[in-house]
């Protein structure tokens, strides 16, 4: 069978990488779109296009006079990309995220999502940020499907993590592996559940959608098979670091950004879709996932300047007083209670 030619709009992103990986090991020929901004090391041979896909008119000279058999948009302007492409690939697999669904948003314990969410569930398209305009990418990819310009594919992301995850909440709480600290705050004591995706586990599904003919006209939730909570999370980098810091719960009003994979609103994907229709599974369980995650960024610790720039947006703040404070009052209070809970058991 001659090779697949597959264009990536990005590419050399956490997921990216993995995803161009799939394909060259598949023996396609892969074409990556992006800015040029990052490079990366792929497993064969790669052709570069340099521009900005969130520039129309860049998109138009780039890609208006080439076709390719599969395009994976995993950043960039996608509804301009889709014009851009419509006729020119046979399958345009477009990467949104979880935060279509109306409600996905709120912190914790505000949130009143039914879950598991299904991918029929309601999207959210009043935002005033990028999110509200994320389920009229979606449907006019879907639109595009239905007129036949290209067989249209959704992804719906979760929350990454993995080795140069923007998002990478487990920084919380290795920073504070690695400075010493004894203890952790954990807001409501960890209970949140938040759907997670490790990079391969998602590289691996987008592969799926944008080679399974039954994936044609779909839309799919990404993520881990098992959503871990947010402590269990701590309590594996703890251990995989070889700490012994203490987990302390307390009420999330009173500590917002120490620990704010806790605050989130629970967040369970339904991911029966992607396993019933794809064949998905995990490609790395979700524990040692989440203990690779610690040792790589224990080993490529991130910076201050990295922080101060967004690098790792979702780790929190680092302020180690106010903390110190908040547990000091914390215990404070647990234990005049305990005192008066023990004075009325004796009386």
């Amino acid at each position: 069978m001659p090779a697949r030619t597959v264009l990536i709009v990005g590419g050399t992103g956490p997921t990216g990488v993995p995803i161009v990986n799939a394909f060259l090991r598949a023996g396609d020929a892969v074409a990556i779109y992006h800015t040029g901004r990052h490079e990366a090391v792929f497993a064969g041979e790669v052709e570069h296009l340099h521009g900005d896909p969130r520039d129309t008119a860049d998109i138009t000279e780039q890609l208006g006079g080439r076709r390719w058999d599969i395009a994976v948009c995993t950043s960039g302007r996608l509804r301009a990309l889709a014009e851009t492409l419509s006729g020119r690939t046979g399958r345009l697999v477009g990467i949104t995220g979880q935060p279509v669904y109306r409600g996905s948003l709120r912190p914790t314990p505000e949130g009143r999502l039914p879950l598991p969410v299904p991918e029929h569930a309601e999207r959210q398209r009043d935002a005033q940020n990028y999110t509200g305009k994320v389920a009229e990418g979606e449907d006019q990819l879907l639109e595009q499907h239905g007129r036949r310009e290209f067989e249209a594919v959704i992804v719906r992301y979760p929350g990454i993590f993995g080795p140069r995850a923007p998002i990478n909440h487990e920084w919380a709480v290795v920073k504070r592996v690695l400075d010493g600290r004894p203890a952790l705050i954990l807001p409501h004591d960890g209970i949140t559940h938040f759907q997670r995706g490790y990079i391969d586990n998602v590289a691996h599904l987008v592969y799926l959608a944008a080679t399974r003919p039954e994936a044609a006209g779909q839309a799919f939730n990404s993520g881990d098979e098992r959503v871990l909570s947010a402590r269990r999370v701590a309590e594996l980098i703890i251990e995989e670091l070889g700490s012994g810091m203490e987990l302390v719960g307390v009420p999330a009003p009173f500590c917002r950004g120490v620990y704010p994979l806790a605050e989130k609103s629970n967040m369970i994907l339904d991911m029966s879709k992607a396993r019933n229709l794809l064949g998905y599974r995990d490609v790395v369980d979700v524990e040692t996932a989440t203990r690779i995650t610690a040792r790589w960024l224990a080993d490529n610790p991130m910076t201050d300047a990295d922080l101060n720039q967004g690098a790792v947006a979702g780790a929190g703040a680092f302020d180690y007083a106010r903390e110190d404070r908040i547990l000091a009052a914390w215990r404070r209070a647990a234990a005049a209670l305990q005192a008066e809970l023990a004075a009325e058991a004796r009386a």
